[in-house]
């Protein structure tokens, strides 16, 4: 996907299915998105969430500003090939009190946050001088205590190869629960804490798209078949591993598919499980 950072290119976000009806009745999975699709939600305390999607393959940067990135300030706005998403305006806030400090919050996030993407995984950046403290999947060492990103330190949030490899695991029944691919940003306040997120002034949720459809495929779904064979290839480099892992999720679909019953069964000679790796090369 070579789509630049146009503002057109924003996406409201809605409901997507994985699976979807053929013309023979027969039940075929949908194209995954690009591993660069983020599902994006604006959170202000006790006020309906903003949302969209950002499909960019080098990421976003979250700000709140008048002041527009450029070719000349990289170093203060970080690059102009990025998604520019400003947050949305507090003024619909009912309380003085709250709309008050959000705004005081707000006037620090000039720099902003950046989501950066860089082959399968998915990092931050924060230049802004609001601090922000988050939790994910790969935040899972710090618990329940606060954990701040460093600010103009690339911590890493997301790594659609780990992700991969754990929920193939739970399919195949070797752990209880699948694994986790939701983030949550919290300005100007300690998260995790002993306060409810929705609590919080400001919070942002970022979902990388390819995994929530992922999940949604095989959730409920019936475990590996002991039987299967899993496909090895000698040296792989990334992009073989990501294909492997990819086809081994196949072949989970697959089975689980043939064990439903269905009003009618796919005709022979039907195409494979269409993969779009757009985003890889």
């Amino acid at each position: 996907m070579t789509r630049g950072p146009a503002a057109e290119q924003r996406k409201p976000v809605s409901g997507c299915r994985v699976g979807r009806a053929g013309l023979t009745g027969g039940v075929v999975p949908a194209p995954l998105p690009a591993v660069t699709d983020l599902e994006i939600k604006f959170q202000y305390r006790g006020r309906p969430p903003r949302a969209l999607t950002i499909s960019n393959p080098h990421g976003c940067r979250l700000f709140y500003s008048q002041l527009q990135a450029t070719q000349d300030q990289v170093e203060l706005f970080g690059p102009v090939s990025l998604e520019q998403v400003r947050f949305p305006s507090p003024e619909d806030i009912p309380s003085d009190k709250q709309r008050f400090y959000t705004n005081q919050l707000l006037d620090f996030l000039d720099r902003g946050l950046i989501l950066q993407l860089q082959g399968q995984d998915l990092y931050a950046i924060r230049l802004c001088q609001c601090k922000v403290f988050w939790s994910g999947p790969c935040a899972s060492a710090h618990g329940s205590h606060p954990n701040p990103i460093q600010r103009e330190v690339r911590t890493k949030l997301f790594s659609l190869e780990h992700f991969l490899n754990e929920l193939i695991m739970f399919q195949k029944g070797q752990t209880n629960t699948p694994p986790p691919f939701e983030i949550f940003f919290c300005f100007g306040e300690e998260w995790p804490d002993r306060k409810p997120r929705e609590k919080k002034l400001i919070t942002v949720q970022v979902v990388p798209v390819a995994a929530r459809l992922l999940l949604e495929m095989f959730s409920g779904e019936l475990s590996w078949s002991a039987d299967s064979i899993r496909l090895q290839i000698s040296n792989p480099d990334l992009k073989d591993h990501m294909v492997e892992q990819f086809k081994e999720l196949h072949h989970i679909w697959q089975s689980q598919q043939q064990l439903q019953p269905v009003a009618q069964a796919p005709p022979a000679g039907h195409e494979p499980w269409p993969m779009h790796p757009v985003g890889m090369q």
